[in-house]
């Protein structure tokens, strides 16, 4: 071989990762179709995020309708998902709910979207926040990062960068480059739809459309099909709050980049004059008894309600914001639950009429 032809094959060569690298990341891009999608998810959660967008059009588009109702937005997480609209809009007739709750949200996400209301003078009636502990422990042995990866935009993660971690800040890269890493492909799962469309793939994609339809009916609130639909039984509900107790919640260290977060949205709804509370929405008997007497933060070795409560409350005291507390709050009664951290659809209706009292009396 010549020295100008060994050149030419050693610059090829080189070439070859790149190319690599792009077939690569164009059959990732394939993956992400829904057609193609549906043949390895297992889950309706990237719904409700997905979906999103088209509900905040949907909601500038109703903020300018002629004689609209008044209009309150909810930012929570799977707590807040099983509303129904048509009973808020029957027994409250002058409010509608836009719910902007998803799996796992956490006051970043409320955040990302704050920051967007504000910048395009979209301006509900009311807005609601919630505070979930599990949010707030940064030594969890279950992490709650679906936001991370389904919901937050690289631009917004990186303008808060000193406030995501490292590892957040990589792992929320390569899950956004790459969808094959996000949701890890099985053969077998593929293979086994493939074999059986009318069995697994085509009710599974029925599912998801379905789901979509809900969610889009619902303003943004819709009953995952499968999910929180029973009452658990007093011994299964100890066992599921001891479990969900231990892998949220131990050890509890206190993360106070929520309420950074939270200070912004609070910030830039302010900034176009929107009222605002918070609430810590019910936790089953048994999940809360733990809250209350399992000491496991700190060196203080406090229980997590004598580490987190007061600084919640301390933080909605300086922002002169309602805090909802529903837990400790002696007059709501309905402790129905599908599972330690779930109220049954069955509690809703009490669930509904808690916040919308409160938010019809401001």
């Amino acid at each position: 071989m010549k020295v100008n032809e060994l050149n030419w094959f050693k610059e090829k060569v080189l070439l070859l990762p790149f190319l690599i690298f792009i077939i690569a990341f164009g059959l990732d891009k394939f993956l992400s179709l829904e057609g193609v999608h549906t043949y390895f998810s297992k889950t309706l959660s990237d719904i409700n995020y997905i979906q999103k967008e088209e509900l905040y059009q949907d909601l500038q588009k109703y903020l300018q309708t002629p004689q609209r109702k008044k209009v309150l937005v909810y930012f929570g997480n799977s707590r807040a998902l099983l509303f129904n609209k048509d009973y808020i809009e029957t027994k409250y007739p002058e409010w509608t709910l836009f719910n902007f709750s998803v799996p796992g949200g956490r006051p970043d996400y409320a955040l990302q979207w704050a920051e967007r209301f504000a910048q395009d003078g979209t301006r509900p009636d009311f807005v609601l926040f919630d505070h979930s502990t599990e949010l707030y422990n940064s030594q969890a042995s279950l992490k709650v990062d679906e936001t991370l990866t389904n919901g937050l935009k690289v631009g917004f993660v990186l303008r808060h960068w000193k406030y995501f971690t490292t590892s957040e800040i990589s792992t929320l890269l390569a899950k956004r480059m790459f969808y094959a890493y996000l949701y890890r492909p099985k053969l077998e799962v593929i293979l086994a739809r493939a074999k059986a469309r009318e069995t697994y793939l085509y009710p599974y994609q029925n599912l998801r459309m379905g789901f979509v339809s809900q969610l889009k009916l619902g303003q943004g609130s819709a009953i995952t099909p499968g999910t929180h639909e029973g009452i658990m039984p007093e011994g299964l509900l100890k066992k599921s709050s001891f479990g969900d107790f231990n892998s949220y919640l131990v050890p509890f260290v206190f993360d106070d980049r929520m309420l950074y977060f939270f200070q912004g949205s609070v910030s830039e709804f302010r900034k176009i004059g929107v009222p605002m509370a918070s609430i810590w929405v019910r936790l089953s008997l048994p999940y809360f008894e733990l809250f209350k007497s399992q000491k496991v933060a700190n060196e203080k070795r406090e229980t997590v309600y004598e580490n987190w409560l007061p600084k919640i409350e301390d933080f909605q005291r300086k922002n002169q914001l309602p805090f909802w507390n529903m837990n400790d709050d002696k007059n709501y009664n309905c402790n129905a639950f599908s599972d330690a951290g779930h109220m049954s659809p069955a509690c809703y209706v009490d669930y509904t009429n808690y916040i919308m009292k409160r938010v019809t009396e401001k």
